[in-house]
């Protein structure tokens, strides 16, 4: 769970899940982290750059949720409040991978 600071237009903000992307390295001696934040709309537009988490529960999650690619942002390291679960299905962290290398193209240069 993460603090998100307010910013403007239709940047995701409050107190939400995030998806921590950044390395472990990163995440243990930067003051700062990448994240992915979630919402709770479902459905609302289907881009290939979301990714939906219809098995919430797994994940800790109190509601089905998607992963917004396309909001990728740095946050501090005390904007997180707390771990609340963990991804470890393969299909979704492969999913999450395809949609950032749709929102990020140079990505699929490089192969």
């Amino acid at each position: 769970m993460c603090n998100l600071v307010n910013k403007d237009g239709s940047v995701q903000t409050g107190y939400r899940p995030v998806f921590v992307l950044s390395n472990n390295k990163n995440n243990t001696y930067a003051p700062t982290l990448n994240i992915i934040p979630l919402t709770t709309k479902m459905n609302k537009r289907k881009l290939p750059i979301h990714v939906e988490l219809w098995d919430y529960e797994k994940y800790g999650l109190k509601a089905p949720s998607t992963l917004m690619i396309e909001q990728i942002t740095t946050v501090s390291v005390m904007n997180l409040v707390m771990c609340v679960g963990c991804v470890d299905n393969k299909q979704i962290l492969m999913d999450i991978s395809e949609a950032i290398t749709i929102q990020f193209p140079i990505l699929s240069m490089l192969n």
